[in-house]
């Protein structure tokens, strides 16, 4: 699947991904395809995009389309971002709600994603929740590893946001079979307000 991580620290929020896809079993490396990234850029926003690859092409094809429906600033308008989108997400993309799990509380968008910008560290599930994070969060198959290898480097303070994204990706990559190298990875310079 992914080794997506966020990380926020010293003044800017970072954003990593592994580049490996799968075709069934067949294991895809970034070697062989000529686009293999998992982040995508909104704006000024940075999109970490688990999951299907299908879901890369459709946030891009939101980005390049409807980017005015876009206000990922706050958990709120991030919140109701995803809501106006969903009637899009199904209208113009076909998206399949329906979940094995019968006592769903609403239809699910499907994405799973990480966002970093200017204001900060953000994650949206399926059903639209949105959490901001203070330090570091992880999606996707690797995550685990990844919170772990974060929670160890993020206290050293010789470590920039990037670097501590990076490693976490590189220990997703390391012990999940569904995460490969390179890691891709940016940083952007958070607002004076959201530095805290």
């Amino acid at each position: 699947m992914s080794t997506i991580v966020v990380v926020q620290k010293n003044g800017f929020a970072a954003i990593a991904a592994d580049q490996m896809t799968h075709m069934g079993s067949c294991r895809v490396h970034a070697e062989y395809k000529s686009r293999s990234s998992k982040i995508v850029q909104l704006g000024d926003s940075l999109i970490g995009v688990a999951g299907s690859t299908a879901h890369t092409r459709v946030v891009q094809s939101l980005a390049n389309n409807h980017i005015d429906k876009f206000d990922l600033t706050s958990i709120d308008s991030i919140f109701e971002t995803f809501r106006s989108i969903h009637k899009l997400l199904v209208d113009e993309y076909y998206l399949l709600t329906e979940e094995d799990d019968d006592e769903q509380p609403y239809q699910s968008n499907q994405l799973n994603l990480l966002i970093a910008n200017s204001t900060g560290i953000y994650e949206v599930q399926g059903y639209r929740e949105v959490t901001q994070y203070e330090k570091f969060w992880s999606t996707g198959s690797g995550l685990e590893f990844a919170l772990g290898a974060m929670e160890v480097l993020y206290g050293d303070a010789g470590l920039s946001a990037q670097h501590v994204a990076e490693r976490g990706v590189e220990a997703g990559c390391r012990f999940d079979e569904a995460s490969g190298l390179p890691v891709e990875s940016y940083a952007i310079p958070l607002s004076p307000a959201n530095e805290g």
